[in-house]
């Protein structure tokens, strides 16, 4: 009976050896994730010492993206894409896929993709998809948010994350004045189309009196508050300074209240929804002097068509496009593809075709064939470009403004936006 009690004792212990083996081998199974943050600079498996590659990746303070063989490489959108402003969204969105095309469809052989998020054109929403758009290791920048008052409080998100983010579109003087490093945007402040638009009005023609409106927003009303300063440093007279609610329809006591004393211009510090309603009602209240907006008011489709005509001979300024950077060539191949750009089609092009040439100047492969970023690296290369593109010769300042802008009076004549003035800023 012993030797049997012995041999049983020798099984059971065998037994136990070969399972405490096959639970350690469980430990290092593949985790199941495709992409993951690469911080370590310890050696890569399967190597006696640590690659050149891996050392300098690591080094990144910020962190690196690290993307797995076969792993989509993606480039997020944030801007509004349904109800009244989904037209520049979308516009966005084919812009960013146009420049994806165009850029080969791969990133050093990993596939491109674009990712929209509705961002609803208003900061809680903005700042949900900022928060999206930050968890998801796939996104390597994002283009957007369209609207200021989304990219203040969203920017904030991106910042704390790393997550490169260039705006086409925003133009709040706080956007850039925080001095996020991760943060760009390819479009003049509004303290430049206001001292645009207030030389247009009181020099080129000559008015002396200004009603304003505005829509309550960080973009609409700082517009309107930068106006109403520079019309009034200039010897203008400011007569009436009202705001609305976006997504009503009646704004005739408002109108009312802005006309009384009949002012030479009208001012709207807002978008294009509400801008067709605007000078709608303007023109049936009889109201006959300048009606002049900012970019946001400037779409065929939802300011002139949605106006029912009432837009003919109203002013719009809006960062200008086109000149020896191949614009035309790109917009009839945009036109084809889409149908003609809204707004914020060619600077989303611009801005993903930035993010795309600079994470190809730093991207590295690792000896795990792993396509290796640097979020600050990208973030520097970005700042140090000198960018060729369909809106301009583009180059960042430290703040992620462009050294150099331009921004274009356009009237409505004949039921489209025709170039009236040009003025240039910068180096």
């Amino acid at each position: 009976m012993k030797k049997v009690f012995m041999l049983l004792l020798v099984a059971l212990l065998a037994v136990l050896s070969l399972s405490a083996c096959g639970d350690q081998a469980t430990t290092v199974a593949p985790t199941e994730s495709v992409i993951t943050e690469q911080t370590s600079t310890e050696e890569v498996p399967g190597t006696d010492t640590p690659t050149e590659e891996v050392s300098a990746a690591a080094e990144d303070p910020w962190g690196n993206m690290v993307f797995a063989p076969g792993a989509e490489v993606k480039i997020g959108v944030s801007s509004a894409l349904t109800a009244g402003y989904a037209v520049y969204g979308q516009d966005m969105l084919n812009g960013v896929e146009l420049a994806i095309e165009d850029f080969g469809g791969t990133l050093q052989g990993w596939t491109l993709t674009s990712e929209g998020a509705d961002d609803g054109c208003e900061g809680a929403p903005g700042v949900t998809v900022a928060e999206q758009f930050s968890a998801d290791p796939a996104i390597l920048g994002v283009v957007g948010p369209m609207c200021s008052g989304s990219v203040v409080p969203a920017s904030e998100i991106y910042d704390k994350n790393h997550v490169i983010m260039i705006t086409p579109s925003s133009t709040a003087v706080v956007v850039t004045a925080r001095g996020y490093e991760n943060l760009f945007r390819i479009v003049a402040n509004d303290e430049l189309q206001a001292e645009v638009t207030v030389g247009f009005l009181t020099e080129d023609l000559g008015l002396k009196t200004l009603g304003l409106i505005h829509d309550q927003s960080i973009y609409g009303e700082g517009l309107a508050e930068a106006v109403r300063d520079k019309f009034e440093e200039a010897g203008g007279e400011v007569i009436a300074y009202e705001g609305l609610t976006r997504g009503e329809t009646d704004y005739s006591s408002i109108i009312a209240t802005v006309i009384a004393d009949k002012p030479d211009a009208v001012y709207f510090g807002g978008m294009d929804a509400e801008g067709a309603l605007i000078i709608n009602q303007l023109r049936a209240a009889g109201f006959e002097g300048v009606f002049f907006g900012p970019d946001g008011i400037k779409s065929k489709p939802t300011f002139i068509d949605a106006s029912g005509g009432t837009a003919d001979g109203s002013y719009a300024t809006f960062g200008a496009v086109g000149g020896a950077s191949g614009y035309d060539a790109w917009e009839a191949r945009f036109t084809e593809k889409y149908d003609a750009p809204v707004a914020y089609g060619p600077g989303s092009y611009d801005a993903a075709s930035i993010i795309l040439q600079a994470a190809d100047s730093v991207a590295i492969v690792d000896a795990d064939g792993n396509l290796v970023i640097g979020r600050k690296a990208l973030a520097e290369a970005i700042r140090a470009m000198q960018y060729s593109g369909i809106t301009g010769q583009l180059a960042f300042t430290e703040t992620g403004d462009l050294q150099k802008v331009s921004i274009t009076v356009f009237q409505v004549k004949d039921g489209d936006f025709v170039e009236v003035k040009k003025v240039d800023f910068g180096n």
